[in-house]
């Protein structure tokens, strides 16, 4: 029976974040991961390749060699393990499981605030600062977005989550109100 990607990336990811945790390494191997994730983004073939069998062993190795020339002990342990069972497609969701586990321990929210026009840096931060107090964050990580249509206020989308304070939802509920009574 195969394991969905999603929770093979749970798992790798939880064991990973765990070694690194254990070695206050967390930070170190995020920066190691966004930059290999980055790799395997901008050459989507390439976990293929190391997957597949077009390309011999040994070649295989120098690649997994020149990609992990400049990565930690633990990174290239790691590399080399999801390469021995077959996991080199699941690398980049086994990634962004790892930078999820990192966010959640620093208390970190990624959040997409949309306006009318666009904010200032005041005044994203302000939006920041008080989304991350009403969801416990520690640092909000926000997406500007710009809608004309929602004529003033913000929406701020977060987590299957979203606050919307925008002028065209008063005036929808207004509307609805008045059509009621």
């Amino acid at each position: 029976m195969s394991l969905d990607k999603m929770t093979v990336a749970n798992r790798y990811s939880k064991a990973l974040f765990e070694l690194a945790s254990e070695k206050n390494q967390t930070e170190a191997i995020l920066a190691e991961l966004k930059q290999l994730r980055q790799v395997f983004v901008d050459n989507p073939r390439l976990a293929e390749v190391l997957s597949g069998a077009l390309v011999s062993v040994d070649k295989k190795q120098v690649l997994l060699s020149t990609l992990t020339d400049h990565a930690s002990e633990y990174v290239k342990n790691f590399i080399q393990m999801l390469y021995d069972y077959g996991r080199m497609l699941d690398l980049v969701a086994i990634i962004d499981a790892y930078v999820q586990r990192y966010d959640e321990s620093q208390k970190i929210v990624h959040a997409e605030v949309t306006s009318a026009v666009k904010l200032s840096d005041a005044q994203a931060q302000a939006i920041g600062d008080a989304f991350g107090k009403r969801v416990g964050a520690e640092q909000v990580r926000l997406t500007q977005k710009v809608d004309p249509d929602i004529i003033g206020g913000v929406i701020v989308k977060s987590n299957n989550q979203t606050f919307d304070g925008s002028v065209a939802l008063q005036l929808q509920n207004l509307r609805r109100t008045l059509i009621n009574n």
